[in-house]
């Protein structure tokens, strides 16, 4: 499918269901949740039904032929063609991710082996490092934190790395093809570019006419100051909110049944939280609890009031531990939590079709600028969520 009719026709799907991944956590504790037939329906759910089509991805619990409709359209327009990627005999550094990554980037990268190549946003150089060892790549390392580049720099030199690094922030300082030495045959790579970072990448390449550009996009929610529908196709009435655009950074795979119910703890934790908060104080505020510490939602609900009472609202007394027990297991926050656990259910399935948009939107801008573009499925979904990349030749 040519990207101006799929951008469009996911433009058009957007138009309709973007109230179904964009709806603000706290304006539902408000008490300004979405009546959908297809949530309604999802709150019905039995706990293993919901572990089926949330956790295990099995579109058909949820029975509706609009739904089942939509759903496919959605695989159809969020599928791209594959790169090929062959078993090969190197042992990359880094985990399990890293080590896949990198080993289908050398797949990849075969037709430009020996080439000049900026590795932007490329901190301490690992990607840089490996495109010199095993493509005997000319590779210059741009970015702006001085710290990680010094720290790059010694260690690679510990290697016998023949990897430079610059100094450069991207959208702001002047891309110097001279800094490689040779100054044809130049391309530019971005391993997961984070929200806008990406497009300044974009911009920078097409300014000074780099003859070939590879990037993975990232990080969705950190795009600044609306920084998308930068192409001439894209639909200028279609406005993001982060929540929609975190959607789009979330993997899209199955998941395994024990960190469904961890996620599942997390979320019933955080807004009974901020349900008790509202209904107590009036507060409506957003506090940044981490996912990561484990001990925090291990603990019973009313220690996890305090800790966070402790941190964010220090001058509020705290509740009795029988009154915030009493509440959390009370029907109108059981019900709040059901209604949020089926939208979120649900909105999952939509992350992809906002990712989409995005990258065909940073496709169809290179194009507007004379390179021929594709968008290439370079890595396992289930290993690396964010797989795609943008390949341009000018």
């Amino acid at each position: 499918m040519i990207l101006e009719k799929r951008i469009h026709e996911i433009s058009l799907m957007l138009h309709e269901f973007l109230p179904l991944f964009s709806q603000w956590d706290l304006a539902v504790i408000e008490g300004k949740g979405i009546d959908h037939e297809w949530i309604n329906q999802i709150q019905k759910f039995s706990q293993d039904q919901l572990i089926q089509f949330d956790a295990k991805r099995d579109f058909s619990k949820l029975d509706c032929k609009k739904w089942h409709e939509t759903f496919n359209k959605i695989q159809k327009l969020t599928s791209f063609k594959s790169s090929q990627r062959n078993e090969i005999d190197i042992k990359p550094l880094g985990n399990k991710k890293k080590q896949h990554e990198l080993k289908s980037l050398f797949c990849l990268l075969q037709e430009d082996h020996g080439r000049n190549i900026f590795d932007f946003g490329g901190g301490v150089g690992n990607l840089a490092h490996f495109l010199d060892k095993e493509l005997s790549m000319n590779v210059m390392v741009l970015e702006q934190d001085e710290k990680l580049i010094e720290k790059g720099r010694k260690k690679l030199n510990k290697l016998n790395s023949k990897v430079c690094f610059h100094e450069h922030r991207v959208g702001v300082d002047h891309l110097d093809l001279s800094l490689i030495q040779v100054e044809k045959n130049q391309m530019a790579i971005g391993l997961h570019t984070c929200g806008h970072f990406a497009n300044d990448m974009l911009r920078d390449c097409v300014k000074t006419k780099v003859q070939k550009i590879i990037n993975f996009g990232c990080c969705y929610s950190k795009i600044k100051d609306q920084d998308y529908n930068i192409s001439k196709a894209a639909d200028r009435s279609l406005i993001f909110n982060q929540r929609a655009l975190s959607s789009a950074t979330l993997g899209f795979g199955p998941i395994p049944t024990e960190f469904f119910h961890y996620r599942k703890k997390i979320m019933n934790y955080k807004f009974s939280f901020y349900h008790w908060l509202f209904k107590e104080t009036g507060y409506l505020e957003f506090c940044s609890m981490s996912n990561a510490r484990r001990s925090l939602y291990q603990m019973p609900f009313d220690q996890f009031v305090y800790k966070n009472l402790e941190k964010f609202f220090p001058k509020i007394t705290h509740p009795g531990s029988h009154k915030l027990i009493e509440f959390f297991e009370s029907d109108e926050n059981r019900k709040l939590n059901k209604y949020l656990e089926s939208y979120y259910a649900l909105s999952r399935f939509f992350g992809p079709l906002l990712e989409s948009y995005l990258l065909c939107d940073r496709a169809l801008y290179l194009q507007d600028n004379g390179y021929k573009v594709d968008i290439l499925e370079v890595f396992d979904h289930q290993i690396s969520p964010r797989n795609k990349a943008i390949i341009a030749y000018h």
